[in-house]
């Protein structure tokens, strides 16, 4: 097969590339490119699979545990010991890994010690790898089974150095598919903004680096190149305390309900006709964002009927991060996860490839990345 480079520049939004006129010379065909409901992993799901949150099942990194909690033990340990020991970190890492057999990315962020045993984490296989999702078929899947030579570089290599590797992999024909992942223009968004010169400048560099590795493949053989992000980012205006509200009502977590607030969503599981009607009453008068319904979630392919991932979902408006909540205390200037259909969530694509159309879904990328993979749903063979 020819030669396929493809770069996935976490949090590359197409106003953000606009603004900035990143166009690599390399890369005439452009086209907007609309993400799913959620976070990165849901889009890194949908990238690789061609399918919405709704089918692959890896929605949210933390799901609500349907049966038994990998992390049921911790009610176990006394109350005295806060979440935030180090070694009691380590501890829930290890058994994670050695017991629970966790391979992909997680954070354990600052969710409380009392919610944890109700958790889960759905995405225990590595995303970046085959088998990494569920059983459901992926690019990488696919390159393994057609015997595809590949290289990859995910999150867990430096940025500068998986471009260098990548530039030397490709000028020296190593492969017949290369794929580089790098979260670090994400990291520069949520800490800067978007309007901030440092994004520019990152935007330059990946100019640079993106037309020094084309150079190469053009020296060597001709390759198809890709190049886009899974979603974009809206600078952060104002933050809503839905945590405080839902306190003040008297529920109890577990006997009640099970909470889990998201920068952008408040999620929650109901275990009592009481904090169902409680909850759905205080979350429908708060304002910074809706209640989601169950069609709405449907048609943004992200229902789930057996409540595993919330029986209630809000989810907050553009640029309003919900605060406080599991994912720390600190300001953020930029965000991610809102409605898919706001502008600003918009990501890119560029190619030396003609594109099929100027709009396209993340979910059409994998067959791009690779036309002959397969679809399927969660829980179905592949």
């Amino acid at each position: 097969m020819k030669t396929k480079i493809v770069i996935l520049i976490d949090a590359l939004g197409f106003a953000i590339a606009e603004r900035n006129g990143f166009a690599p010379s390399c890369l005439p065909a452009k086209a907007r490119l609309r993400t799913v409901l959620g976070f990165s992993q849901a889009a890194l799901a949908s990238i690789f699979t061609g399918l919405t949150p709704d089918r692959h099942g890896l929605w949210m990194m933390y799901s609500f545990a349907e049966r038994e909690s990998p992390f049921a033990w911790l009610s176990l340990i006394p109350r005295s010991v806060s979440e935030r020991r180090l070694w009691l970190r380590r501890l829930i890492r290890w058994k994670l890994a050695a017991v629970d057999s966790v391979r992909g990315y997680y954070s354990l962020y600052d969710v409380p010690r009392e919610v944890f045993p109700y958790l889960d984490i759905p995405a225990r296989g590595d995303i970046f790898a085959p088998r990494g999702a569920k059983g459901i078929p992926t690019v990488f899947d696919w390159f393994e089974e057609n015997r595809v030579p590949s290289l990859v570089w995910d999150y867990r290599t430096e940025e500068a150095l998986a471009f260098d590797e990548l530039h030397e992999a490709v000028r020296g024909g190593k492969a017949a598919f290369y794929l580089l992942y790098t979260a670090a223009l994400d990291s520069d968004l949520h800490r800067y903004g978007t309007e901030a010169p440092r994004i520019g400048e990152h935007l330059a560099w990946y100019r640079d680096r993106i037309e020094r590795v084309a150079a190469s493949a053009r020296s060597v053989e001709e390759a198809d190149i890709l190049v886009f992000g899974d979603h974009g980012m809206c600078d952060v205006k104002s933050y809503v305390d839905i945590m405080r509200g839902v306190e003040a009502l008297g529920l109890g977590i577990g006997r009640d309900y099970v909470p889990f607030y998201d920068s952008t969503m408040a999620r929650f599981r109901i275990r009592s006709s009481r904090a169902r009607n409680a909850l759905g009453k205080l979350l429908s008068e708060q304002g910074g964002g809706r209640v989601m319904s169950p069609s709405e979630m449907a048609e943004l392919g992200v229902a789930f009927p057996d409540g595993r991932f919330g029986d209630i979902v809000f989810l907050a408006d553009p640029g309003v991060v919900i605060r406080p909540s599991f994912m720390g205390s600190e300001p953020i200037a930029g965000m991610h996860g809102y409605d898919p259909a706001e502008d600003r969530m918009y990501s890119i694509i560029l190619s030396n490839l003609a594109l099929p159309a100027p709009e396209m879904s993340i979910c059409d990328v994998a067959r791009l990345i690779c036309p002959g993979i397969r679809s399927g749903s969660a829980g179905e063979a592949p």
